[in-house]
């Protein structure tokens, strides 16, 4: 996979970090660690002094208007909606042409079960449903790059794992690379790589399964490994099972074998 997305040396931070095209990476760390700000930074919300590319390409070399195309960022509740509904937001906001318009917004609305919120009022929607809205906006444009922040402090995993079982059909059928971050380890699992980050400085990075195993340095800072994959890795460790493992029941078959 080639690679899309090019942190070097962020200013007082230890972070450098090399993103493939076309994946979803979950960034995670304690509260205060640095998640949001990085969010800010990559989507040009807040000026930093670093070496970033996109497209290989340095985002200080975008114009407003081509950055704001193909970066997209979802900080929730940190949106102004024109309209007063979500079918209107979704129909104004995608300027795509007639016949591709109507086949996205639909495909949205259909993956991120949206469509029970479309014509309720914008001012009664709850918290959930406004993220999801921010999402599905977010994506009316084929953007290139999708930032998420801290969406677990919103919505419950089952909504997680919806979302981003969707993100995986979407960058497979238009293209798109994903950053997400969050303090729930639990969804990383669902994702192609994992950063833990620690007070700014990248500490751990890789396969999610192969970086959650370090629990100690990962419960040092703060963050509680998956109930399952800690299960997992001490039933390893006194020879019960051979292999990490995610699933309950496989897990209950692989013990009685």
């Amino acid at each position: 996979m080639n690679s899309f997305l090019e942190i070097k040396g962020l200013k007082n931070n230890n972070l450098d970090i090399s993103i493939s095209k076309n994946t979803i990476s979950t960034f995670s760390g304690a509260n205060n660690c640095g998640k949001t700000t990085l969010i800010r930074i990559l989507g040009k919300l807040l000026n930093c002094e670093s070496d970033i590319s996109i497209d290989n390409k340095k985002i200080s070399e975008y114009k407003v208007e081509e950055y704001n195309e193909i970066v997209k960022t979802v900080i929730p509740k940190e949106i102004i909606f024109d309209e007063i509904n979500i079918e209107e937001e979704l129909n104004n906001k995608c300027y795509l042409e007639y016949k591709e318009k109507e086949q996205i917004i639909n495909y949205i609305i259909k993956g991120l079960k949206i469509k029970k919120i479309l014509t309720k009022n914008i001012e009664i929607l709850n918290s959930r449903e406004i993220v999801l809205a921010q999402i599905a906006i977010a994506l009316l444009n084929k953007p290139k790059l999708l930032l998420i922040d801290s969406i677990d402090i919103y919505l419950s995993l089952e909504d997680q794992k919806m979302i981003i079982e969707f993100l995986k059909n979407y960058k497979n059928k238009y293209g798109i690379t994903t950053i997400i971050t969050t303090t729930n380890l639990d969804i990383s699992l669902e994702t192609d790589c994992l950063y833990i980050i620690d007070k700014g400085d990248l500490v751990l990075s890789g396969v999610p399964l192969e970086v959650l195993q370090n629990d100690n340095v990962i419960n040092k800072i703060g963050l509680n490994i998956p109930f399952m994959i800690d299960l997992s890795v001490k039933l390893r460790d006194y020879d019960l099972i051979t292999e990490l493992e995610t699933d309950y029941d496989r897990m209950i078959e692989a013990l009685w074998k």
